[in-house]
Formats: C-alpha cells, structure tokens, sequence
C-alpha cells in the first residue's frame, strides 16, 4: 500500500491549513491508540471518536480500494503512512490584517496549489496593525506587501514635506 500513494490524494488535497492537519494527526493517533486498546475494537468503533467528517473520507477510501477494514496490519500501514505523507507537507506562513474566511482559505490555497502544486499548507496569523496586505513567509524568505510598509515607507520618504504642511 505504501507505494501507491493516489490512494491518499482526495484526503491530502482536501487539507488547507497547519490547523487542519495538526487535527488530522491527532485523529489518527486517536485511531491507532483506540484501534490498539483491544483485541474486540474496530475500525468502525474507533471512527466514533473523531470527527465524522475524517471517518468518511476513511471510509470512502477504504471503500473504493476494497481494503478490509477488519485487517489491523492494513489499518496500521495505512494510517502510518497517512501520517508521514502529512508531515511532508511543506508551510506557507501568511500574516494578514484580517480573520480569512474559509471561502478566502479556500481561494488562497487554491492560487497556491495551481501555482505551486499540491503538498502545501498555509499557517495564517492574523495581526491587525499590519492595517491591509500580507505578509508572506516561505522557503526561509520573507516578503512584506502590507499596507503599514507602505505607508512607513511613503512617510519615511516625505517626512520632510510632511513636517513642512504641518507648520
């Protein structure tokens, strides 16, 4: 199973952000410790313990690729190499002036994935001071395309003509 990796693709493209697979990763652990506890536990019972919205796309994987849900050592395989595809995942980090909306997230991710591919993530901080704009951190390199830059930027520029009008 771990080298076909396709099967893992409508779960992996589905998250968006740091936030979406920290809750990934912790419902995974979730299943294994749960799967694990005893020998009469089952997929289906350990589904029961994270959200509904994992738990189905679970099973529609399982589903389409006629996995038994009843062999632990597939369930295991398939859950640990779910958890290391995720932690490839590589980070977008994004300051914006406002809280985005999941439409936004929605948007902004989707500007990243046709642009870059798929296997990104975006970890979205939201100050308010940085007045409109973003602040984009990637690969070590940090850009500033905020408003408040700008704005120091022009007042640094004309501080003198500034002064003067104030007079």
């Amino acid at each position: 199973m771990k080298r076909n990796v396709l099967i893992y693709f409508d779960l992996i493209t589905s998250l968006k952000t740091v936030g979406e697979v920290n809750d990934l990763s912790s419902e995974i652990d979730t299943l294994m410790s749960a799967l694990f506890k005893s020998r009469n536990s089952s997929l289906e019972k350990a589904f029961g313990l994270i959200s509904q919205k994992t738990a189905k796309k679970i099973t529609q994987i399982f589903s389409k690729n006629n996995f038994n849900t009843d062999d632990k050592e597939l369930i295991t395989d398939f859950l640990d190499t779910l958890a290391s595809l995720i932690k490839k995942f590589k980070v977008i980090k994004l300051t914006l002036a406002f809280d985005p909306t999941p439409k936004t997230i929605d948007n902004i991710h989707e500007f990243v994935s046709q642009n870059l591919g798929i296997g990104y993530i975006l970890d979205i901080e939201v100050l308010e001071n940085i007045l409109g704009g973003a602040v984009i951190m990637f690969n070590g390199k940090y850009q500033d395309f905020t408003l408040k830059k700008t704005l120091e930027e022009v007042f640094e520029s004309k501080n003198e003509e500034i002064l003067k009008l104030m007079q």
